[in-house]
């Protein structure tokens, strides 16, 4: 690995200053230190370089913040995998397991080849438009302004059509599973299991509860009835849909590639962060 790219929020204090002492670090080991466009100020002080093709320059990147910042990142991301090793400083954690005081000795152990890396499944979700786009945690069909029900068709392959009246519907990877899925209800689903979960939002008829699918077969999700419609990717994209149209989405073939912690497992992290274990 020569090019390492860092990804933080530019107006966040901790992650400059825990940014600029893992760049000197990435230096000092002859590396190179990329970071996004809009940190051009950044580069200078930290004589990196700022490029608008992070993701495509870098061989791994360093990602600081909370798991809002490694979904912003997933979006840098391209059809070549490179790992992502997620720093958290923010308020959940789910996806950024490495702790602050965890990240130079972990970054030191990517560079070493040592870090275990894992692979978790993303969604390939085929717009309205025709767009292919890539998520990690989920994809959201809601209301815009006005709360009214939605009417939903979802087809999985050449199977029956089954009907979904309800405010909305989130489909969601087994590691989003722990995010809008799972306050609205939805089975947490260990992020090993490959799957896709379709979670009603306050359903009325149909179907009433969340249903766990294969990822193989590409699933039609058509737009019966409602009143301006929107599509929320991973929390950071909205997309207007309209009745009669449709999308689809099955397993995107390119993996999202994370270091893991060897401190914070799966089930580490429900104790800390939900509560759920003794």
């Amino acid at each position: 690995m020569r090019r390492i790219g860092v990804v933080l929020k530019s107006a966040e204090d901790r992650a400059i200053s825990l940014g600029e002492e893992i760049s000197a670090f990435i230096r000092k080991k002859g590396k190179d230190v990329l970071l996004e466009a809009s940190c051009q100020e950044l580069a200078r002080k930290w004589n990196a370089k700022a490029t608008d093709h992070i993701a495509d320059e870098a061989d791994l990147l360093v990602v600081l913040g909370g798991d809002g910042t490694i979904l912003h990142a997933v979006h840098l991301l391209n059809d070549r995998p490179i790992p992502v090793l997620g720093v958290n400083l923010g308020r959940v954690g789910y996806i950024a397991e490495i702790s602050p005081q965890e990240a130079i000795e972990e970054l030191q152990s990517v560079l070493e080849g040592r870090a275990p890396l894992v692979r978790r499944m993303m969604l390939q979700v085929t717009l309205p438009d025709g767009e292919a786009v890539r998520v990690l945690n989920d994809v959201v069909i809601h209301w815009g302004r006005r709360a009214r029900l939605i009417d939903l068709g979802v087809r999985r392959g050449d199977a029956r059509e089954i009907e979904i009246r309800a405010d909305g519907l989130i489909v969601c990877t087994p590691i989003g599973s722990s995010a809008y899925s799972y306050a609205a209800n939805g089975p947490l689903v260990h992020p090993e299991i490959e799957a896709i979960i379709l979670t009603p939002i306050c359903p009325y008829s149909g179907l009433k509860r969340p249903l766990i699918i294969p990822p193989d077969v590409e699933t039609e999700l058509a737009l019966k009835r409602g009143e301006e419609l929107v599509l929320t990717l991973d929390g950071h994209r909205t997309v207007n849909a309209e009745v009669g149209q449709s999308l689809r989405v099955v397993r995107s073939p390119v993996p999202f590639i994370m270091v893991q912690s060897k401190t914070h497992g799966y089930f580490e992290l429900l104790k800390e962060k939900l509560g759920l274990l003794l």
